[in-house]
């Protein structure tokens, strides 16, 4: 597991998050499944535990952890 910043847009509705790790080696524009939207709530972004999916190119994303200055 590593750790991933979920970001949203501020002024739109578009559907999807950019999710990244620290070193941004992973830059990946996904939507985001039920239950990271519940655990993002209001909030723009957010940082997770997740793992890299390379065959198919996105963050499969879990818990919510504090959060980080990066």
């Amino acid at each position: 597991m590593e750790l991933v910043k979920v970001q949203t847009a501020q002024a739109t509705s578009d559907p999807e998050a950019i999710v990244y790790d620290k070193d941004r080696k992973w830059l990946v524009q996904q939507h985001l499944n039920d239950a990271t939207k519940d655990a993002l709530g209001t909030d723009t972004k957010a940082f997770f535990e997740a793992e890299y999916q390379p065959t198919i190119g996105y963050w499969r994303i879990g818990k919510r952890v504090s959060d980080r200055d990066w």
